[in-house]
């Protein structure tokens, strides 16, 4: 499904997979409602300084007009920081009144009361934000703004105390990777829902810079071996391959690679990103082949995604096609392409991360098996 931008969403995708099997349609969508944002974070995937013009209002309501019509049940805003735009609750209000679920994406150090009050009379689905250290000065190391961490704990205690459905996220970086556990236990003591990303993506213009600050495989690994949560998460796993209840290797994967498919995930099938220069791509990492809907429309927008992605086949020697710790691996072929100029140049990041937790886990299911 689509990339996971928040938690809940991953219960839309699972209704979507088992409710819409085999058929393409926009169930999902991203908006980045603008590139300008109040931070200057070192490891953003955006250009913020890029030359253009936002998409208005009425542009707006007329792609998700049709986003709509088309079958959208989910969305998500994000940006550069949503809450710079100034008819920000008109987009919002005008989604939540076509009954769609909306997530927003932001930093929070902009939140307000009047913010407060329209999510308490158009409820949001959830908030997600990131904490991106656990005091001022490793917060601060990454968003580059002083201030911005007393404003992001301002914006914290907004949405606690108003009962505003938000979870944290933090991006572990060597800028503030000591500073992990402690807000993992500080989203625990809050009791709401926590993402810890593990790797660095390239910018949307392919720079590398921001993977610069990446942790190394063993590090990204140590924390699904320490973390309470992540540690069960691929304990399970273990469990339910010694069953049988899943394959080494997931069968959507499978189906799309013996076709010799490129791209196995839901990228321009049943999900689709707008940028806020109104350019349509299949997904938020995918900024190298988009659309202009300013020069024709979604339908031909959708087609021209279809072949760009969804149709697009892979070489005999990519070496994903075939690789046995695929479950265990998060590649993307989106970031591939970024980093490197070619979608099936595989970054060696995933490839280090997933032979690490393979090795976990049949190291698991030994243990299990001897139980048995």
């Amino acid at each position: 499904m689509a990339d996971r931008y928040c938690m809940h969403n991953q219960l839309m995708n699972d209704f979507i997979d088992e409710s819409f099997e085999g058929i393409r349609a926009p169930f999902t969508a991203g908006f980045e409602l603008t590139a300008k944002c109040n931070l200057n974070c070192v490891h953003c995937y955006a250009k913020p300084d890029r030359v253009h013009q936002d998409f208005t209002l009425e542009e707006f309501k007329a792609v998700f007009d049709i986003l709509t019509e088309r079958g959208l049940l989910d969305c998500y805003f994000t940006g550069g920081e949503i809450f710079t735009r100034p008819d920000f609750e008109d987009m919002f209000i005008y989604a939540k009144k076509k009954g769609v679920q909306i997530s927003l994406l932001s930093n929070i150090t902009l939140l307000s009361q009047k913010h407060i009050d329209l999510f308490k009379e158009y409820p949001v689905e959830i908030i997600s934000t990131s904490m991106y250290g656990y005091s001022e000065e490793s917060y601060e190391k990454v968003t580059g703004v002083k201030g911005s961490f007393r404003k992001f704990m301002n914006g914290l205690e907004l949405l606690q105390k108003n009962d505003i459905k938000y979870e944290l996220k933090f991006v572990a970086m060597e800028q503030n990777i000591d500073d992990l556990y402690k807000v993992r236990e500080f989203g625990n003591q809050l009791g709401v829902p926590m993402v810890v990303i593990l790797d660095v993506h390239p910018m949307s213009d392919g720079s590398m810079e921001p993977v610069s600050f990446r942790l190394t495989p063993e590090d990204a690994f140590e924390f699904d071996v320490q973390d309470n949560g992540r540690n069960q998460f691929w304990k399970d796993v273990a469990r339910e391959l010694l069953s049988g209840e899943i394959e080494l290797r997931p069968q959507r994967t499978i189906q799309r690679f013996r076709e010799g498919y490129l791209y196995p995930c839901s990228i321009a099938n049943q999900h689709v990103f707008i940028t806020s220069d109104l350019k349509m791509q299949g997904c938020v990492r995918a900024s190298y082949r988009k659309f202009d809907l300013r020069k024709g429309g979604f339908d031909e927008g959708w087609e021209y995604l279809q072949k760009e992605f969804l149709e697009k086949k892979s070489s005999s020697n990519y070496k994903c096609n075939s690789c046995e710790n695929i479950r265990f691996c998060e590649h993307c072929v989106a970031n591939f392409m970024l980093a490197y100029g070619d979608e099936e140049k595989v970054d060696p990041f995933f490839c280090r991360v997933a032979e690490l937790r393979r090795a976990f886990v049949e190291d698991e299911i030994k243990r299990l098996a001897k139980k048995e």
